[in-house]
């Protein structure tokens, strides 16, 4: 007769992240019958996500744990997903980049995606746009003369193959140097787009992409500059964004006069003269941008009207070019005239319906919150803002990892205002950054996240639901535990609000009066004695914790000459 086999039960326990690793950490209880005796054995399983990076979809690697690990449900997937979220925010913490408080450090890792992607930019045309005649030909530098003379034959063809030959070479810098010195070439170059631009756009795309060869690298500019190919791309995209209108107005007409089957083959043409198009717009606007290196050629731009051209561009569906029409954008609103000039355009409420879209990438999403910072130091943008629910729309992207330090920085600039302070209480904004400020770390609280709750701690409606349930009782705990003064001055705004939320905080009058006698910070102590202030004689007994904490002798010597700061003494004396 077969022995029974052993009778095996698990029961899941915690999910936490691995304290020094890329790791989730899975605890799990195995029971086992062996002879009728039940022997219980605790585990852990070590679940490593070394490729978790700041970019990654948080959702996306949890949905991949919780498949390929049995011991994890998918009805706590959302647990998952707070971890990985947790290693995220520790990962850039290690990195330097802390939680969302760097400044422009912050975005560093996108500026080097940028630029990656800039440099990738030649070879991606080349592969999208080589012709088939083309395949297994090389070019070389000792045949310039031979292509150059292409450029002159009567047929387009001809032209747009020199050009493209001419294209192959520029791919190498090492070339660059070498036709940068020659004027033949420059000086044909420059002829032929000068003259044929209106031709033929493959033509005109190709020249383009020679002298965003050029103008990827400064030292080329003054050359680029002397032959003015900076006016020339400019009137090509003046040109395209007529062209692009008068073929919007023309199929207009032809939706009222074509069959079913004619409008169909039209929008097809339409389509693929669009893409084209984008293709060239593209790489003009990126030539200008990289020509906007100096500000000198900026302001010149600036009186050409590149703002409203880049405006326009919002409006296309093309993610490359919207991607370089944002950063553009960005990096013209650090001006006061352009971002005057971008308020007028109404600039913050297209970015925010580009934001809105489902199919958007995150490096698009990046730049149009990136944008809208700099925006949002004007108070009538950050009222668009409000008035288009951005701050719901800040509130989701908190959820993000990837996008949470820009959003915070965001909702601070808001919160900046009294009037809109109260529009988050419309919004699950509330409980979200409290228990976002309880589960970070101790010893490294984000400097944003603090000071956008101390804003918002200002209004009463704020502090109500900020303080509710148990949200109140983690406040306090992390303030023993951390002894921040700018916890500490959020508390303090809690408590200046008549309501239920007072007399809460009056239970732990006693413990903040022993926390200020123990405080060796002038700040924290401050903003404690602010607090015991703040409180009425309805709230809580004072006689009975000044005699219980000694409190009187404490306050007595604060006030010697000299013994404490102007600040604590006007505390002292209100309280």
């Amino acid at each position: 007769m077969s022995e029974d086999k052993p009778k095996r039960k698990i029961r899941p326990g915690a999910i936490e992240a691995d304290p020094k690793e890329m790791a989730i950490l899975v605890h799990y209880e195995s029971e086992e019958v062996i002879d009728g005796r039940v022997e219980k054995k605790k585990s852990v399983k070590k679940i490593r996500v070394n490729s978790l990076s700041v970019t990654s979809n948080i959702q996306e690697v949890a949905e991949d744990v919780v498949d390929k690990c049995k011991l994890i449900s998918k009805s706590r997937i959302h647990l998952v997903v707070e971890v990985l979220e947790t290693l995220v925010q520790r990962q850039q913490q290690v990195n330097g980049g802390g939680f969302g408080g760097g400044g422009e450090d912050d975005f560093r890792m996108w500026d080097d995606q940028w630029q990656e992607a800039r440099r990738g930019e030649m070879d991606r045309f080349m592969g999208e746009s080589r012709p088939a005649a083309m395949d297994g030909v090389v070019t070389s530098l000792d045949k310039l003369e031979t292509y150059l003379e292409m450029l002159y034959e009567e047929a387009m063809e001809d032209k747009i193959k020199g050009t493209f030959m001419i294209l192959q070479l520029v791919r190498d810098p090492d070339n660059l140097e070498i036709l940068a010195a020659n004027e033949q070439f420059l000086g044909a170059l420059t002829r032929i787009f000068r003259e044929e631009a209106r031709k033929s756009m493959d033509l005109v795309i190709n020249i383009v992409y020679i002298f965003f060869a050029f103008s990827n690298f400064s030292s080329f500019h003054e050359v680029i500059t002397t032959y003015k190919v900076g006016d020339m791309v400019l009137k090509v995209v003046e040109l395209e964004i007529k062209r692009d209108q008068i073929r919007k107005e023309e199929m207009e007409k032809k939706k009222k006069e074509l069959s079913p089957e004619e409008l169909e083959k039209e929008n097809r043409r339409h389509k693929i003269t669009e893409k084209k198009q984008d293709k060239l717009l593209y790489v003009c606007l990126h030539v200008l941008l990289n020509l906007a290196e100096d500000i000198g050629v900026e302001r010149k731009m600036k009186k050409r009207g590149v703002t409203q051209i880049l405006v326009r561009m919002l409006h296309r569906k093309s993610p490359e070019l919207l991607l370089l029409s944002v950063t553009f954008l960005k990096k013209l609103s650090i001006f006061q005239e352009n971002k005057d000039e971008m308020r007028e355009s109404n600039v913050a409420t297209q970015v925010l319906k580009l934001l809105a879209q489902k199919d958007i990438n995150d490096a698009t999403c990046m730049a149009g919150l990136r944008l809208l910072l700099n925006l949002s130091f004007d108070l009538e943008i950050r009222s668009q803002l409000v008035k288009e629910q951005a701050i719901g729309k800040m509130v989701e992207l908190l959820k993000k990892p990837v996008f949470r330090q820009v959003a915070l920085k965001l909702l601070y600039q808001i919160s900046i205002d009294d009037k809109h302070k109260s529009m988050f209480t419309y919004t699950d904004s509330l409980p979200l950054l409290v228990n976002m400020l309880l589960s970070s770390p101790e010893n490294n609280t984000d400097k944003t996240l603090l000071a956008l709750a101390i804003n918002l701690a200002a209004n009463a409606r704020n502090a109500e639901v900020m303080g509710a349930g148990d949200l109140l009782p983690g406040l306090i705990t992390r303030l023993f535990h951390t002894k921040d003064p700018l916890l500490c001055k959020m508390m303090r705004n809690l408590s200046q609000h008549d309501g239920p939320l007072r007399p809460r905080l009056a239970e732990y009058a006693a413990d903040l009066a022993v926390l200020a006698r123990q405080s060796e910070s002038p700040d924290l102590l401050v903003e404690l004695l602010g607090i015991l202030g703040n409180m009425t004689q309805g709230d809580l007994p004072f006689a009975q914790i000044l005699i219980d904490c000694d409190m009187l002798a404490f306050l007595q010597h604060l006030l010697l000459p000299g013994a404490s700061e102007d600040d604590i003494v006007l505390e002292i004396v209100i309280f």
